[in-house]
């Protein structure tokens, strides 16, 4: 059974954002990385089964302790069969428990006015077959207990060159150790 070349790319993306995870989202945030990351599993970490266009192709959020730092990294990346020249949206919707804490990627980021969504655009376009990261610091409330997993967290965007299409997202959840 052959891959074919689609396939081999999305293996390749996947390559890339084992090779570049935590250490990029510690140097990119200021914060450094906790005892390790959150299990997810193969069909969380596999590109969407959608053909074509923009796309979120995976998002990681590492443990965190009681009050504790994390930061949501999301893999963003234009599947074709064109670039995309327009600048794009990405939408953070925050689980309950977490507040935004430090500096964000990219730069453009504003939260909405209950703090529980946080609008980012990226400037320029996407080329085909290129793929851009979401960088989210989180602070985990004083409140949340050890133990408690945080769920409601979704990452999507609007594809400028398609905005009839439904919004491609990916869900996320924190262990809070």
């Amino acid at each position: 059974m052959s891959i074919g070349r689609r396939g081999w790319w999305r293996l390749g993306i996947a390559a890339a954002l084992c090779m570049t995870g935590t250490a990029t989202a510690a140097v990119a945030s200021g914060v450094a990385p906790q005892q390790g990351r959150a299990a997810v599993s193969a069909d969380g970490q596999r590109a969407p089964d959608s053909e074509d266009g923009l796309q979120v192709v995976n998002v990681s959020v590492d443990r965190t302790p009681v009050r504790g730092l994390t930061v949501v990294r999301a893999l963003v990346a234009n599947l074709g069969p064109n670039p995309v020249t327009d600048r794009f949206t990405t939408t953070v919707r925050l689980p309950k428990g977490v507040t935004v804490e430090g500096r964000v990627f990219p730069d453009d980021c504003r939260p909405d006015d209950r703090g529980r969504e946080l609008t980012c655009r990226f400037r320029k376009g996407l080329g085909l077959r290129r793929s851009a990261t979401l960088l989210v610091p989180l602070r985990v409330a004083d409140d949340v207990r050890s133990g408690e997993r945080l769920s409601g967290g979704a990452v999507s965007l609007q594809d400028p060159d398609r905005p009839d299409r439904p919004v491609p997202s990916r869900a996320f959840t924190i262990d809070v150790q």
